[in-house]
């Protein structure tokens, strides 16, 4: 049975999703054009970015990407366009990652 999620993206748009029975936790979340991205957890070291929702097109999948929680504990992720990179803040420490596009 598939459980209901509901996700604030920014400070106007809701989000509801239905998840995957295999997904059980959330560690954090971010959108990338239009695509929400959720990462399994917000302390292991590794985890992965799980499961992934394109708004525009309703399209849900796993992307199975391996993140790393540099410090342990993950408390904020976003997306910055404009440098495409992403910010986090990890055990009081601001962290980027830059991304990769196929």
């Amino acid at each position: 049975m598939a459980k209901h999620l509901n996700i604030w993206v920014g400070p106007c748009l809701f989000v509801s999703l239905f998840e995957a029975e295999q997904m059980r936790y959330i560690g954090n979340a971010f959108v990338v054009c239009g695509v929400i991205y959720l990462i399994d957890s917000y302390h292991q070291n590794p985890t992965t970015i799980n499961y992934a929702y394109d708004t525009k097109t309703g399209t849900q999948w796993n992307p199975n990407i391996q993140f790393t929680n540099q410090y342990g504990y993950n408390s904020m992720v976003d997306y910055n366009p404009r440098e495409r990179l992403l910010y986090a803040w990890d055990s009081r420490r601001q962290v980027t990652y830059s991304l990769t596009w196929n």
